[in-house]
Formats: C-alpha cells, structure tokens, sequence
C-alpha cells in the first residue's frame, strides 16, 4: 500500500463517521420533536393557581418600620 492509497482509505474512513454521526443525530432530533408533540397531544398543559390577593400583602407594621427607619436615614 502506498501512501495515496492509505490517504483514500483514511478519507472514506472520515466521511463515513462523519455521514453516521450526521444521521444518528438527525434521527434523534427528528425522534424528540415526535415525542414532544405526542405529549404536548395528550398531556394538557398545568393551570398555574392563583395565590389569594391577601397573602401577598405587607403588613401595615411593616410599613411602619420601614417609614421610620427611611426618615431617620435621610435625618442624619
């Protein structure tokens, strides 16, 4: 075997993995977008609960403190 020869083999060696990896990955992209879509099919999607409007409130003391401790700041 001559060097060219060995070189040819080499590239059609490269080209060849090259061409599976290219394939295989492909096929995987296709298989997850399939599979995507049959959940997205057959599962609906979760309803987000809204929390009560009262939890999220701040505490009128709180709003003391902060008041006090903001005017006492800007006094000094």
């Amino acid at each position: 075997m001559n060097i060219s020869e060995l070189l040819e083999q080499g590239v059609n060696l490269m080209l060849l993995g090259m061409g599976m990896v290219f394939f295989i990955l492909g096929l995987l992209v296709v298989v997850i977008k399939g599979v995507s879509t049959l959940i997205l099919k057959y599962e609906p999607a979760a309803e987000q609960q809204v929390s009560p409007s009262g939890s999220n409130r701040i505490n009128d003391d709180i709003v003391a403190a902060i008041t006090i401790a903001v005017e006492r700041f800007r006094s000094k």
